[in-house]
């Protein structure tokens, strides 16, 4: 069975954990710079500044290596030996990933089941490549895998979600996009007409956003909310 109903999907917090891969691998990283240089640091500092490293590369403004180039200049300053000690973060990060990425435990059947449905997905995710291609193919994602950093575009910027219409060649009414963020992937995908789907974890929802189309709080419901409109379409056509 076939449709011509395709779905975008987030990865972070919606198909899968990463159980704080990056923010682990930057302190122990740390640790072992300041060792080597025999520079002492404050711990409880630095654990405090690490979120906000992360962040500054999270949201684009600058790359992985500046970002974590910073927070290691803070606190070991030992000149050009930072930039190469930054320049390993990707590797480290890649190296640990089956050791802290996770997929919900609904991701498996649900992937099944929108294959048994006829339903097209992909993965469009904010990021850094190859973390979350690698993050896909250990959750054993079957479909495309469409990076922030590899195309050039963040959500929630209309352009990031064109591009999954671009890719499945449907019109936006055919397309949905389900994740956990209320404003880069809901108010994002809402901005361009997309069906949009919240996996709610639990959050309040915040005023002032474009509110989901559809709410849900486990993957395993996604399925039903699909066919209801798959057989919307099936009477239309009737």
């Amino acid at each position: 069975m076939s449709s011509n109903l395709a779905v975008g999907l987030d990865f972070d917090h919606t198909l899968g954990l990463d159980n704080q891969i990056e923010r682990t691998v930057a302190l122990a990283m740390l640790a072992d710079f300041a060792r080597e240089e025999g520079v002492a640091y404050d711990t409880a500092a630095a654990e405090k500044t690490i979120d906000g490293a992360l962040e500054s590369y999270r949201t684009g403004d600058v790359s992985v290596e500046t970002g974590i180039a910073g927070f290691f200049e803070r606190f070991v300053p030992v000149g050009n030996k930072i930039a190469d000690r930054a320049s390993d973060f990707r590797d480290a990060v890649i190296a640990r990933v089956p050791e802290f990425v996770r997929a919900r435990p609904e991701t498996g059947a649900l992937l099944a089941k929108l294959d048994e449905m006829g339903v097209r997905y992909a993965l469009l995710t904010n990021g850094w490549s190859p973390l979350q291609e690698e993050k896909a193919r250990l959750i054993e994602f079957r479909g495309p895998v469409y990076v922030s950093e590899r195309i050039g575009v963040r959500k929630p910027h209309p352009d990031a979600f064109a591009l999954l219409a671009k890719h499945f060649e449907v019109p936006v009414d055919e397309l949905w996009y389900v994740g956990d963020d209320p404003q880069s992937d809901i108010a994002g995908a809402a901005a361009l007409g997309i069906t949009t789907v919240w996996y709610d974890e639990g959050g309040a929802y915040p005023e002032g956003v474009a509110r989901p189309t559809h709410t849900i709080r486990s993957l395993a419901e996604l399925p039903g909310i699909l066919q209801g409109r798959l057989n919307e379409a099936t009477n239309l056509a009737g």
